[in-house]
């Protein structure tokens, strides 16, 4: 971009500096507002979906949070998940490029086992920043959303005993077996989390004895175990030393 200044009949050549800077300044300004027009917009939250709908003591929970931002790129940049007592707090940041579009994503959450409530309290945080990674969030948050839910207690043992499994030795160094007492071939998968609900592994059980060797960091994970059949899943927690 190339700037023009006029100059009057006895205007120094301090003065015409003194000019360009401040028109640079003004320039500078207009895009700072810009761009903190373009990063302060808030509704980027479309939907949300939860599954299940009626979760249980044994149920993983998963929160679904449809995202758009006015950008063509949207990367996020880091998450977290608190809880505490009946309190859940979910944050997350993304990253936008600068090039005017539409950018839609899906924000995954993931909740462990929750016991029995009449009443838990779901917070969720939303931050952007500019690209690149890792980028600075503004000060206040772009958009968030609450609503609250109850888990029941688990179904009766009858049930829960048709559908349940062994897993040891608990803890190891990352070497378990898993035993079915009942196997129904290409019925049952498995999926590992770690402890801030991160995918780990999954795969499906090929046998009602199945050796696995995780390489894994030392560590709290679950392993969640469905059958397909009866749309059951039982969640255990394991330890890596």
């Amino acid at each position: 971009m190339t700037l023009f200044i006029q100059a009057t009949k006895g205007t120094s050549p301090r003065q015409i500096k003194k000019e360009s800077m401040k028109f640079l300044l003004v320039i500078l300004v207009a895009c700072c507002l810009c761009c903190t027009s373009l990063f302060s917009q808030q509704n980027n939250i479309t939907n949300i979906t939860m599954e299940p709908i009626y979760p249980d003591s044994d149920d993983t929970i998963y929160v679904y949070i449809d995202l758009a931002f006015p950008t063509t790129s949207c990367v996020l940049d880091n998450s977290s998940l608190q809880l505490s007592g009946n309190d859940i707090t979910a944050s997350s940041q993304y990253c936008l490029g600068i090039a005017m579009s539409i950018c839609n994503t899906t924000d995954t959450i993931v909740i462990m086992p929750l016991p029995a409530a009449v009443n838990y309290y779901f917070n969720y945080i939303l931050s952007v920043g500019s690209l690149p990674l890792p980028c600075t969030p503004g000060v206040v948050p772009n958009d968030s959303l609450s609503f609250d839910f109850g888990v029941e207690s688990s179904v009766g043992i009858d049930e829960k005993s048709i559908f349940s499994y062994g897993l040891s030795p608990n803890p190891s160094r990352g070497t378990f077996e898993v035993y079915l007492p009942s196997f129904i071939e290409n019925d049952f998968s498995y999926l590992i989390r770690n402890n801030q609900g991160e995918h780990v592994q999954s795969g499906i059980i090929e046998s009602n004895v199945q050796k696995f060797d995780l390489n894994l960091k030392s560590g709290m994970y679950y392993v969640i175990l469905s059958s397909k059949s009866s749309g059951y899943h039982v969640t255990k927690k394991i330890a890596v030393y």
